[in-house]
């Protein structure tokens, strides 16, 4: 068909020189044609699409004169989508010396043709063929105007990825541009955690009939998403035959490539591919509406109006706009390059040795002498925007950009349902909203928000997402492996009938069993055990068995472990498991000497004790001051302070607190020692009365430290683990039975036992609730479950997992759990025994409260005495003057004044009044009163009023000396004269005048002012005895004590 359409057009360059002979004469001589090829599969239906497209578009370039002196001439090749064929045509448009060819169409003909290109050094810019390979090096003058598969596979693995599809069925044609692309989808699904579990490759020319077998094959299997990537006439009869063969009905997931939806827009003249495609998805090139595509339509129409062969499906073909755009990107690739210097002249090839193998036509084959010099130009002009959008490719000749349509087949035809790119994932719509009809898409069942995809329409008509796999009704059973062990039968247990039939039993299994009855669907199975049944298998080699395939799945009590989980999925866990320590339980010695310390701890004692001593410091100190019982020497005060606050045991203490804040210190530490002498009660009378049944080993931190042999059930993970605490390995003894443990542990291990177990939870529980003689020492460790296993990536898996949870949501788990692993033996009796003493943590509130009250009242306590001390400072600054000093003098002297404020005693005025009365009175009693001044004098003897004296020194020295200022120090000094008796004399008249301000209220026995004194004669008849110059409060006074001389 190439050569009809090489005629015409040789035609129309004669009638077109002719023309421009008569008009022109030298400027036609003068014009340059430069001829560029196009290598398109005619009968092809993209071939059929993009021919008009690259004749319209050499003549759109001629038209914008873009050249100064020269045309574009296109010739054409028909490759019949062979490389045979292809290469034949190629080298036909070499000879012509064509500087570049639009094409090769498929990527079959561009891997061989793309090496004659290299040798000729010849451009191919491809609009069509998409095989990843074709962007290596070895092919360095290959450009492509289309999506490589590697981005068009990462759309379809973001489209799996949104309905989280795991498990996928490739179909394609076995040859480049199948194989490529499926191997750049299967990275593509690795990177999301799925994978291709089937490939099927078709020969592209096999018949329906093979194409049947494929499909029944397929049927059989579990995964129901296929993706098909292949041409659209093999295509058509895929998706023919998989209509009849009911495959394109509910549950199936049907995806296909852009060279399958190229062709999906206008199927109305073929009814039944269009039945057949019903409910499948697609992806196809984001190409929005432009201008410029408009103009393309409306040209193309008036250009190929006379051609009925050709119509909307050839006209909307995206292949068809990219081979459009190529040719204008290379028509402006050959202008830049022309500017550039660049000559279209070719040159005789290389000459090879005469050895080399002979001579032939490829070659002989002319090399375009600035080829690399073009092949750069078209890789670095970025300044081209076609009607596909912008024209720029990256180093390796690829087109930039990144973004697909997700399109689904409905009654009423192609509709977009999303838009994908690799940057926005999955959309409903493209990120600039425009939402357009192109190529006769029709856009219905949209959605108000922008993410995930819009509703689809799956084959059958459903609009719910299939599971994207079912169990095949055809296919072999599930084969799931059971251990089979020697013991714990309760667990896993197999049993062979009189028709030699085995049966499973066990807690393990009527989980399985009753959580198939939650699927939705059914399954068949069958058990197989796996074990000699004389010991216990490795639970590790039975989960690598499903990795091997051996086994689809396994059943049984199987730990779920960091190291399994990264070989096989498994389900949600049905029991939950961790590590318990078993040890033998001795009799408890509650009956010793020093059984009254147990009821607490040594930091618990330790504690109280230091509460004791620190409440009775604080006490002392807030009633230091004010209280005589906390005075004197400081042994008496040491004393008194210790057997006050160890008097609050008994709450017999003695003394006196007459503080507030002694007062709230003093209730508060009540409340607490009551809390701990009853806790402490209550903890001693339970430890000497109830007997106690204690573990040899306290914990796994103990065990650890210890030397004694460890046992562990065979077969099991606890080996690795307690390897893993860096155990020696031959303290390690593997046990099978539940009589083994006990035969074990009874031996103990001086006589060749162990001292402990490490074993699971369930397996512990079960033993101890028929042995009453050991106990679990400390807490669990190590939380885990116990689960079913299954392949990688098995749908199976999620499903049982949400069965699980519907059995422990209606209570059918537990039981099961109950009539498997409950024993009335031994379950009444607390099995796991922590320590009985009283700790720190039990009572460290209480103490945090009284330690918090204690320093809360001494701050207030020291904030009060500090203000008194400074108000007397300034109140003896004004009376006596500031004495100026440094400001280290001043602070030592403000500290030293402070310390010698508190601990002085302060006594109430009232209570001084009161004493000073009462000796008053005293010594009234023992006077003679009813007679004159006369009458008394004779029974007062010296010895009487030299007692007097004395007491009167004595008490006024102690109760009325003031802290004074002397040489820089605070202390309490009288003035030298104070207490001095200077005479005992009989007063003249008049000289016995007492000052205004005179101290009245310090009367010695028979003493009193002169108003008082009864029978006085006058103020010159009174003997006194006058003290002179008393120091009190800072103010030199003297006092005068009328007293009778014994002479009057």
């Amino acid at each position: 068909m190439c050569k009809p359409w090489l005629g015409l057009l040789a035609m129309q360059l004669v009638a077109l020189c002719s023309c421009l002979d008569i008009v022109g004469g030298a400027d036609a001589a003068d014009a340059v044609f430069i001829g560029i090829g196009g290598l398109l599969a005619f009968n092809s239906t993209i071939g059929r699409a993009a021919k008009p497209a690259l004749e319209l578009a050499v003549k759109d370039v001629n038209d914008a004169k873009i050249f100064e002196k020269s045309q574009l001439v296109l010739h054409l090749g028909n490759t019949n989508c062979s490389a045979f064929q292809g290469a034949a045509a190629a080298m036909n448009l070499l000879k012509q010396e064509v500087v570049a060819i639009v094409g090769p169409q498929t990527s079959v003909v561009s891997h061989f043709v793309s090496h004659m290109g290299t040798a000729t050094q010849v451009p191919l810019v491809s609009f069509s063929a998409t095989d990843p390979s074709l962007s290596e090096d070895q092919y360095p003058y290959f450009v492509r105007m289309t999506h490589s598969d590697n981005v068009q596979m990462a759309a379809i693995a973001g489209i799996i990825q949104y309905y989280g599809w795991r498990e996928v069925t490739a179909l394609y044609t076995d040859d480049d541009f199948g194989n490529n692309g499926i191997d750049a989808l299967g990275d593509a699904l690795k990177a999301i955690g799925s994978s291709i579990v089937f490939k099927a490759g078709l020969d592209p020319k096999i018949t329906s009939d093979g194409i049947g077998r494929v499909l029944t094959k397929l049927s059989q299997m579990e995964s129901r998403v296929l993706v098909v990537h292949m041409e659209p006439n093999i295509g058509k009869e895929l998706f023919v035959m998989a209509q009849w063969l009911q495959m394109m009905t509910q549950g199936y997931v049907w995806i296909v490539t852009e060279a399958m939806t190229s062709i999906m827009d206008y199927l109305d003249k073929d009814s039944d591919f269009r039945q057949a495609l019903q409910g499948v998805v697609g992806t196809r090139s984001y190409i929005p509406s432009s201008p410029q595509l408009q103009d393309y339509k409306d040209r193309w129409l008036e250009y190929h109006s006379k051609d009925r062969s050709l119509g909307p499906a050839q006209m909307n073909n995206v292949y068809a706009w990219y081979a459009y755009d190529a040719v204008w990107m290379i028509a402006h690739a050959i202008k830049n390059f022309m500017q550039k210097g660049g000559a279209t002249t070719f040159v005789q090839p290389p000459v090879y040795p005469v050895d080399a193998g002979g001579q032939s036509e490829l070659a002989d084959l002319k090399v375009f002498q600035d080829g690399r010099l073009f092949m750069n130009t078209i890789l670095e002009y970025q300044q081209v925007s076609g009607i596909t959008g912008p024209l720029h490719v990256d180093e390796r000749g690829d087109l930039i950009g990144s973004s697909f349509e997700i399109v689904n087949m409905g009654d009423n035809g192609l509709r977009m349902v999303g838009f994908w790119s690799n940057s926005t994932g999955c959309l409903a719509f493209a990120p600039d909203r425009t939402v357009r009809a192109t190529r006769g898409v029709n856009h219905v069942l949209g959605h108000s928000s922008n993410s995930g995809i819009q509703t689809v329409i799956w084959p059958g008509g459903v609009t719910e997402v299939p599971r994207g796999w079912v169990v095949p009704k055809n296919g072999r059973p599930l084969l799931i492996g059971v251990p089979n062990k020697i013991g714990y039968k309760e667990f896993v247990s197999s049993a062979v009938d009189s028709a030699n039939r085995t049966s499973f039993h066990g807690f393990c299994i009527d989980v399985f069993q009753q959580a198939l009855a939650y699927l939705p669907y059914s399954i068949s199975y069958s058990f197989m055990k796996y074990g000699n049944g004389s010991s216990t298998p490795s639970y590790d080699a039975l989960v690598n068995k499903v990795v091997e395939k051996d086994f689809d799945a396994v059943v049984g009590d199987v730990t779920i472990t960091t190291k399994r989980s990264t070989t096989v999925d498994f389900t949600q866990p049905y029991t939950t498991s961790g590590l318990a320590v078993v040890v033998p339980i001795r009799q408890g010695e509650g009956n010793h000497a020093w059984a009254f310390m147990r009821p607490f701890t040594p930091l618990m004692w330790v504690t109280t004790g230091t509460f004791f001593f620190f409440t009775g410091l604080v006490l002392w100190f807030l009633e230091h001051k004010k209280n005589r019982d906390f005075r004197g020497r400081p042994k008496k005060q040491i004393v008194t302070t210790l057997w006050f606050i160890f008097s609050t045991l008994f709450f017999s203490q003695r003394e006196r607190v007459n503080s507030t804040l002694g007062r709230a210190v003093l209730i508060i530490w009540l409340f607490v020692v009551l809390i701990i002498i009853s806790s402490y009660t209550a903890s001693l009378t339970s430890l000497l009365t109830v007997q106690q049944l204690l573990p040899t080993i306290q914990g796994i931190s103990s065990l650890l430290t210890s030397n004694v042999p460890i046992g562990y059930q065979t077969g099991s993970f606890v080996r690795d683990y307690l390897l893993q605490l860096n155990v020696a390995e031959e303290r390690l003894v593997p046990l099978d039975t539940l009589a083994a443990y006990s035969a074990a542990l009874t031996k103990g291990p001086n006589r060749g036992g162990v001292g402990a177990i490490v074993d699971e939870l369930p397996y512990v529980q079960l033993f101890l609730s028929s042995e009453c003689a050991f106990t679990i020492a400390g807490q669990e460790f190590t939380k885990s479950g116990w689960g079913f296993a299954f392949p990688k990536g098995s749908q199976l898996a999620i499903d049982f997992s949400t069965a699980i949870l519907k059995l422990a949501e209606n209570g059918e788990l537990q039981r099961i759990h109950d009539l498997w692993l409950v024993s009335e033996s031994c379950t009444k009796r607390n099995l796991a025994h922590d320590s009985t003493e009283l700790g720190l943590n039990t009572f460290w509130g209480l103490f945090l409260i009284t330690g918090c009250a204690s320093v809360f009242c001494c701050l207030v306590y020291w904030t009060r005495m500090i203000i008194r001390h400074r108000k007397a400072i300034r109140e003896r600054g004004a009376r006596d003057g500031q004495v100026k000093m440094s400001r280290l003098q001043a602070s030592k002297s403000f500290l030293k004044s402070l310390l010698t404020f508190i601990e002085e005693e302060e006594v109430s005025t009232t209570g001084r009044r009161s004493m000073r009365r009462k000796k008053t009175r005293e010594w009234d009693e023992s006077s003679p009163n009813q007679g004159s001044s006369s009458s008394i004098a004779p029974t007062l003897s010296s010895q009487r009023i030299s007692k007097a004296l004395e007491s009167i020194t004595a008490y006024a020295t102690e109760e009325f000396c003031t802290p004074q200022v002397t040489n820089q120090a605070c202390e309490c000094v009288p003035t030298p004269s104070t207490t001095t008796i200077t005479s005992v004399t009989t007063s003249e008249a008049g000289t016995n005048t007492r000052p205004a301000q005179a101290d009245t209220s310090i009367m010695t026995e028979g003493a009193s002012t002169d108003e008082e004194r009864p029978g006085s004669a006058g103020p010159t008849s009174t003997p006194d005895l006058e003290i002179q110059d008393f120091k009190f409060n800072g103010i030199s006074r003297t006092s005068y004590l009328g007293l009778q001389s014994p002479s009057s």
